[in-house]
């Protein structure tokens, strides 16, 4: 398969087919750890010992992310109890990515009463570890959580804009096609940013049972979809470098551990050459 290079790593040059990013070796993925749930707490408020240290990259032997075949169907299995992510170890721009996932049963800590958790994270540069949980790297997050399927939160010093008003009687913001375009980054309020996180415009998720999930990502600009339908539109992706804002527009892609069991299958990608026509009127 012919390689185009991106940031100076290799990436998918141009054509129409779906690319499989899962096998049953799980060859196409990096494995990083960070800390189990039970004492990840005690690292994020700076109590945890000096000796403690994250697990690091590739040394899964609890074998918190794994393949298994599901009646001929590979799925990727991660079990959440090691706060971390797989991550591709290509780097991918203008994109149109999609997987299914479905929650399982485990739940661990930190979030023992809380909503299952994980997400994919896009455009992912840098190292692993910058972030509030010390265990991804900087990135654009597409949320997966239980009632939330397509929310945003930004990683590390990624910024990016989106049409977002806070919802009745609430603090928080949600994504609303018309709305202002409002900046979201993590303590950034230095540009302007109005939050780190905002919410998707509606709640598609199928309780139970394999979701669908879609991230078509075009230079600047990106469209979360669920279940096939846009749940946000995200434009001047972008990030912070020695103090400078730039421009992020690819990036490896991360799928999250956290506290959370979760499946995923038929994980695919291909690359695209214009955002589709259908997804413009988002940006207007």
């Amino acid at each position: 398969m012919l390689l185009i290079a991106c940031y100076g790593l290799p990436t998918y040059a141009t054509d129409s087919s779906w690319h499989n990013l899962l096998d049953k070796d799980f060859s196409q993925w990096d494995v990083y750890l960070s800390y189990p749930g039970d004492v990840i707490d005690s690292v994020v408020t700076g109590t945890a010992p000096k000796s403690l240290k994250p697990i690091g990259l590739n040394k899964d032997e609890r074998r918190v992310f794994s393949v298994i075949d599901d009646d001929g169907t590979l799925v990727l299995r991660i079990s959440g109890e090691i706060y971390g992510s797989s991550a591709t170890k290509q780097t991918f721009s203008n994109y149109h990515f999609r997987a299914r996932f479905k929650w399982g049963d485990r739940k661990w800590e930190p979030r023992l009463t809380e909503l299952k958790d994980s997400g994919v994270l896009y455009h992912s540069t840098g190292e692993f570890g910058v972030d509030y949980w010390h265990s991804w790297m900087q990135s654009q997050e597409f949320q997966i959580i239980e009632e939330g399927i397509g929310d945003y939160w930004t990683i590390g010093n990624a910024q990016i804009d989106i049409s977002a008003a806070k919802s009745a009687g609430s603090d928080l913001y949600s994504y609303k096609k018309g709305a202002p375009w409002l900046t979201f980054a993590a303590n950034g309020e230095q540009f302007g940013a109005v939050a780190n996180h905002c919410r998707r415009g509606e709640d598609v998720e199928i309780k139970g049972d394999w979701n669908q999930i879609e991230l078509v990502c075009y230079e600047d600009r990106c469209v979360h979809i669920a279940n096939g339908k846009v749940v946000m539109a995200l434009k001047n992706s972008r990030h912070v470098v020695n103090g400078k804002v730039e421009p992020l527009t690819g990036g490896k892609l991360q799928i999250q551990s956290e506290a959370a069991e979760v499946f995923y299958k038929d994980i695919e990608i291909r690359p695209i050459d214009a955002m589709p026509q259908q997804y413009e009127t988002y940006f207007q």
